[in-house]
């Protein structure tokens, strides 16, 4: 066959093909592919190459191990600390409660009057020194002062030193300001009745053991009070008509103490001293103690018999060596230049060896030491130093 009759052949069938193909291809492409409303749920649509691939590619994939940081946070993940629960707030804290008083004991219904009388002239000038206080009696390295602050103390007191001797801190209440204190520096230890008071109500004509008794009483609680120091210095030497307790409540107790003192001391009261405490103890909340008739003529001393007194004394005399009545020394021969029961005296005081072992052994040496003469080295013999000592 001639080749171009065969082209020309095939391009005729072409032509008359063409048309049916194209027919079939659009009826192909139109067709739907959804699955029909049969009800054949179960029948999925076949996946196309594409998403074969992607889906063999990522089974095929291996699974790459966490690196160390993943493993960590993953670590810190699973192990976080819980959640804490709010906490329940705590209240602020308090101050402590200061010490409470102890109940004051009930006031007496009656108070005696102390006999009224002024002030005699001529009697010898008061002299502070005549009376020895803070004594140590009981020789417990305490004296009168550091035993009143034991004592009145609301709670344990603690001390300066390891010793024990002197007081550093406590609880007290100053009685005449109702002041809380703490530290005992701030604080002084009064007379009720001032050492000059009982000078001029009486005690002048006590001894210097009488002098030093009543300047260490500790029988009585409220002859010896701890107050604040600037009250003590504000009251000095006063009586109740020149000064009163600036807290105004105590005024009750402070005349029924003065009066129950003074009367305890055979010591006198002014006019006008005993109209003050009057009017103190019409401030008495339970109502004005009655006053009852001094108890016969005031005595000048607590301790001994009563005894008679010139109606205008006068004062007496300073004793001399000769009529003194001091202990005679061994040594000298002559009296103590001293009262052994006197003032405190030093090295200083003496002139001698000898004066000064003779006064030291006179008030209790060497078994007792009231002055400090055998200074520290318990060998028996006061002020070596002195002239002729050993």
């Amino acid at each position: 066959m001639n080749p171009w009759d065969w082209y020309r052949g095939l391009r005729l069938r072409w032509k008359i093909a063409l048309p049916a193909v194209l027919f079939f291809a659009i009826a192909i492409v139109l067709s739907p592919t959804e699955n029909s409303d049969d009800g054949n749920d179960d029948e999925k649509p076949t996946p196309s190459p594409t998403a074969e691939l992607v889906a063999r590619s990522t089974a095929e994939t291996p699974t790459q191990p966490p690196t160390p940081a993943e493993t960590l946070v993953a670590d810190a993940t699973a192990t976080a600390t819980p959640a804490v629960p709010a906490s329940i707030p705590t209240p602020a804290p308090t101050e402590q409660a200061p010490p409470t008083p102890a109940a004051a004991a009930p006031l007496p219904a009656t108070v005696q009057q102390p006999t009224i009388a002024d002030t005699p002239s001529g009697i010898p000038a008061y002299d502070r020194d005549d009376w020895s206080h803070w004594s140590d009696d009981d020789r417990d390295c305490q004296n009168t002062r550091h035993e009143v602050l034991v004592e009145e103390s609301l709670q344990a007191v603690t001390f300066k030193t390891a010793s024990e001797c002197q007081v550093g801190t406590g609880y007290w209440i100053g009685v005449y300001t109702n002041t809380a204190v703490t530290d005992a520096s701030d604080l002084d230890v009064d007379h009720m009745i001032p050492l000059k008071n009982a000078h001029l109500s009486g005690a002048w004509t006590w001894s210097a053991a009488e002098r030093k008794a009543y300047a260490n009483d500790l029988s009585d609680s409220d002859h010896l009070v701890a107050v604040t120091a600037s009250a003590n210095r504000s009251k000095g030497a006063k009586g109740p008509d020149e000064w009163m307790p600036p807290d105004t409540s105590y005024w009750c107790e402070y005349a029924i103490d003065w009066i129950r003192i003074k009367n305890t001391w055979s010591l006198t009261v002014t006019p006008i001293e005993w109209a003050a405490l009057e009017s103190m103890l019409a401030t008495c909340t339970d109502g004005t103690p009655s006053v009852t008739a001094p108890a016969g003529t005031a005595t000048p001393t607590p301790a001994a018999a009563p005894t008679a007194t010139p109606a205008t004394p006068m004062p007496t005399a300073a004793p001399t060596v000769a009529s003194s009545g001091y202990p005679v020394g061994t040594r000298t021969g002559e009296p103590v230049l001293y009262d052994p029961f006197g003032p405190d005296r030093n090295c200083g005081d003496f002139p001698t060896w000898a004066s000064a072992q003779d006064f030291f052994e006179a008030v209790g040496g060497p078994s007792s030491d009231a002055h400090g003469l055998d200074q520290g080295d318990r060998d028996g013999l006061a002020c070596e130093s002195l002239p002729g000592g050993p």
